[in-house]
């Protein structure tokens, strides 16, 4: 059994998400967080949670969403929806340093904000942090979210590296706050990564999808689903020379683990 602890199927077009789900279950996937990137799209995700016993939410406000200071109200309706019993984790949040990404203070006021209600409400939070370029020797934003977790200690709380693409150095900064590390497809491909997935402890490591429409797809039988997750453990199974059933079961458990399933 696996768990896709990050997606946005959400935001398929309806007629779409059962059968997703349905290819998905066939896949051994037994639950699919869908994480919200602003309210609308939280609201969204929340929905599909009510129509779907195996989709869970993730509610929260992306960066890129972020184009003023966060306002009372968005907190407040995100508290609210944080206490329905299908919302299981804070998500996406994060902070993102790039070439056209709002202004980082205005980001870093948001991440701030969200984490403190993550930690009222005794939620993991899925976050990323994206420097220029992806360039994973920069630090900047990097240095912004050391900052923010050596203050309010969200780790205590729990809480996973989404899409995890740097290295193993960073990779090591946020295991030492608490948090687990999050794999996803560019395992795959990309071999920076391998020393992260060889040095995570294995009760440290959960995977996802992060699955969304991909329209830039020309061939939709290309999409990535939540029914693909099998593919990224068995990849973390190839490079830590280990069996990829023990590892599926370590998986699920620390995912369970980590959203309190």
């Amino acid at each position: 059994m696996i768990i896709d602890t990050h997606a946005h199927i959400h935001q398929h077009e309806e007629h779409e998400i059962p059968e997703i789900i349905s290819r998905a279950s066939e896949s051994r996937v037994t639950k699919i967080v869908n994480a919200g990137v602003n309210i609308k799209d939280s609201k969204l995700s929340l929905k599909i949670s009510k129509i779907y016993e195996n989709a869970y939410t993730g509610v929260g406000i992306h960066p890129e969403e972020i184009k003023s200071s966060i306002t009372k109200k968005d907190l407040d309706i995100l508290h609210e929806l944080s206490k329905d019993k299908k919302v299981v984790t804070i998500s996406e949040i994060g902070i993102d340093h790039q070439n056209h990404s709002p202004n980082l203070e205005i980001q870093e006021e948001a991440f701030y904000e969200q984490i403190k209600l993550a930690k009222k409400e005794k939620l993991p939070i899925i976050f990323h942090i994206r420097e220029k370029n992806n360039d994973v020797e920069e630090s900047y934003a990097k240095d912004i979210a050391i900052k923010i977790f050596s203050e309010l200690s969200p780790g205590d709380t729990g809480g996973a590296a989404h899409y995890f693409s740097g290295k193993w150095e960073y990779a090591k900064k946020l295991l030492d706050l608490g948090f687990m590390i999050s794999f996803a497809k560019p395992i795959i491909y990309n071999k920076v990564l391998h020393e992260t997935v060889l040095n995570t402890p294995v009760d440290k490591i959960i995977v996802e999808t992060d699955s969304y429409p991909q329209y830039y797809k020309s061939d939709r039988a290309k999409w990535t689903e939540p029914k693909d997750i099998s593919k990224i453990i068995q990849k973390i199974s190839e490079i830590r020379n280990q069996d990829c059933k023990f590892l599926e079961e370590k998986i699920y458990k620390n995912s369970n683990k980590l959203l309190k399933f």
